[in-house]
């Protein structure tokens, strides 16, 4: 069966968290893009970026942002405003971290917009989508819908998918969580075996991997509970992989992990210990899509190359499409687009 295979790679700014509308707008902008690219009679899935939907807990609030230096000094000011909110739910989930009780609080918010564009885009355009990620606790009722309320005040690194139907039909959580990154944002790892199920696209088995789920080591040496998930999704029988990501490091700075001897660019490190390695020894799956978010706003820096890569039926591993090096620059806004038959 021949597909349509996209990687977005879109550049964020505040404007486009602002509001309901303005995130909507935005994405369906991205999608329509896609859309001019497919090809009429083919299966279209899209693959947004890791963290798309995290800032949305500043919509309608972006005027407290004003003259803010720092994302950490931007959710201060909110959280400031919102203490007897946060407050309470501390005292409601019987929890002493501010961050996840910021998280909790800002939820409904955030699953309700993000549930809304990624599932009525679907369903507008007819495409299986990968909604990127955001940082959520588990939802009481559930994935189909549009209200919500907090099963506990575990935060996870969540990705779902929506079908054309306008269905939420999979869901995954992190893994893995980033040293120095979502481990200090006191994140749950998402639990293993749930993350190893996979969703029957068209019959093909499709499974989200989020970033850092997608690497074959470690970061560092500190990690034993570390598990590279795309060998054990490969056991199993799946044949496309998405993996959201958002690379915090800059793209063509020195590694940040490296030892004194170890010179690679954070490019370079991502080449050689992420998905296009753990493609090589793979036998059931196929293709993995990669996108990255760009972002630049306040002291928040996203950058990276998207690519959408595959292994020919010789084993050989091949880039499909990638977006070209840069920083993070609104002119580096691209959509990924392949076709692939499995």
């Amino acid at each position: 069966m021949e597909v349509d295979l996209f990687a977005i790679q879109p550049y964020m700014t505040l404007a486009d968290y602002a509001t309901h509308s303005a995130f909507y707008r935005k994405i369906r902008s991205l999608i329509e893009a896609a859309e001019r690219m497919r090809q009429p009679n083919n299966p279209a899935l899209v693959v947004f970026p890791e963290d798309l939907a995290t800032f949305l807990v500043i919509a309608d609030r972006v005027g407290l942002l004003d003259s803010a230096k720092t994302m950490d000094e931007a959710f201060s000011r909110i959280g400031a405003r919102l203490l007897p909110n946060i407050v309470y739910i501390m005292a409601q989930f019987r929890i002493r971290s501010l961050k996840r009780a910021f998280f909790t609080w800002a939820a409904p918010q955030v699953w309700r917009i993000w549930y809304q564009t990624m599932t009525d885009l679907a369903k507008t355009y007819q495409m299986t989508i990968v909604a990127g990620s955001a940082l959520l606790p588990e939802n009481r009722f559930g994935l189909n819908t549009a209200h919500f309320a907090a099963r506990s005040a575990d935060i996870y690194n969540l990705s779902f998918t929506a079908n054309p139907l306008g269905q939420v039909v999979y869901h995954t959580k992190k893994v893995n969580l980033v040293p120095t990154q979502e481990d200090v944002l006191d994140l749950t790892p998402g639990p293993l075996e749930p993350a190893l199920a996979s969703y029957s696209w068209n019959g093909i088995p499709l499974a989200t991997t989020i970033c850092y789920d997608g690497f074959s080591i470690p970061h560092t040496t500190a990690e034993p509970r570390f598990s590279s998930l795309i060998p054990l999704l490969d056991t199993r029988g799946v044949r496309l992989v998405a993996q959201p990501s958002a690379n915090p490091w800059p793209w063509q700075d020195r590694w940040a992990f490296s030892g004194a001897e170890d010179q690679r660019s954070r490019k370079q490190q991502w080449l050689a210990e992420g998905s296009l390695y753990a493609l090589r020894s793979c036998q059931s799956i196929e293709v993995v899509i990669n996108p990255q978010i760009l972002i630049q706003m306040l002291d928040i820096h996203f950058d990276g190359s998207s690519m959408i890569i595959a292994r020919n039926p010789s084993g050989e591993v091949q880039i499909l499409s990638q977006s070209a090096d840069f920083q993070a620059d609104p002119a580096a806004e691209e959509i990924l687009h392949a076709t692939w038959n499995f």
